[in-house]
């Protein structure tokens, strides 16, 4: 190679590692962006994390922006609570007034519906990956109408993925004032009234029932129920605090990760 063919080829190479050192400014710019709004932990710069959970900072109750890279490239909005019990969680049932109907389909269920600010399921394919990525706590907050409230908390919670019907796969120990009305759907699939995978031979629990849950046949639990129906089993139930005959006014199901 002569000189000059030489001073060509540096030149070229120089240029290459000039656009390369943009380019990394460049995404230095970006997380750093990102870090402000919340969305790149600081571990995450040295790949020693792969997710930002958007509530755990416990800073202040209202919608956050999640991302879990494994789940979505793109972050997603969730609900957050900083005031219960210490505050971190991921809001992901609740119903309040019965403005949002929650007798839909297997999609809905799937992706989620509902407004961030009322009513809302935040949907199966979020929910496992959240109990997937690390492994979490659930707190279920309950109130009749006149008032009476009550709480219940399980050290472990964990759903499985479409292909496996969204199973409570995963329920750990139950303590709190409502008493333990999940505990007969541990290990149950996912149901709709379009999609039948509960135990009951005769019939589908969801479409009888008037809602969707990890039936079995059917339920001692049915928060996603039919709002102020007080009849036998098909409202907001929660068996061990107000039986199968009064629909409750608030409930609320809600994670965080478990230190």
């Amino acid at each position: 190679m002569d000189i000059q063919s030489l001073r060509t080829e540096l030149e070229r190479q120089g240029q290459l590692i000039d656009g390369l050192a943009k380019d990394i400014q460049s995404i230095k710019a970006e997380l750093k962006e990102r870090k402000k709004d919340g969305l790149v932990l600081e571990s995450d710069e040295h790949n020693s994390s792969s997710h930002t959970l958007g509530c755990t900072d416990g800073k202040s109750s209202g919608i956050n922006e999640m991302l879990i890279p494994k789940f979505s490239s793109q972050p997603f909005k969730v609900a957050c609570d900083a005031e219960t019990r210490g505050g971190g969680w991921t809001i992901i049932l609740r119903r309040m007034d019965g403005s949002v109907d929650f007798y839909r389909n297997w999609t809905e269920y799937k992706e989620g519906f509902g407004d961030l600010n009322g009513e809302f399921f935040l949907g199966l394919d979020k929910i496992h990956a959240l109990t997937t990525d690390r492994r979490q706590e659930l707190l279920v907050v309950l109130e009749d109408n006149e008032g009476n409230a009550a709480i219940e908390m399980y050290d472990n919670f964990a759903i499985g993925d479409e292909d496996h019907q969204y199973v409570l796969h995963t329920l750990g120990n139950a303590t709190g004032t409502a008493g333990d009305s999940l505990r007969r759907q541990y290990r149950m699939a996912f149901s709709t009234y379009d999609r039948d995978n509960d135990q009951w031979e005769l019939g589908n629990c969801a479409a009888v029932e008037n809602g969707a849950w990890w039936y079995s046949w059917c339920h001692e639990s049915n928060l996603a129920g039919m709002y102020n129906n007080n009849t036998n089993g098909k409202g907001v139930n929660w068996i061990t605090f107000k039986g199968y005959y009064i629909s409750l006014k608030r409930a609320v199901m809600m994670i965080r990760p478990k230190e």
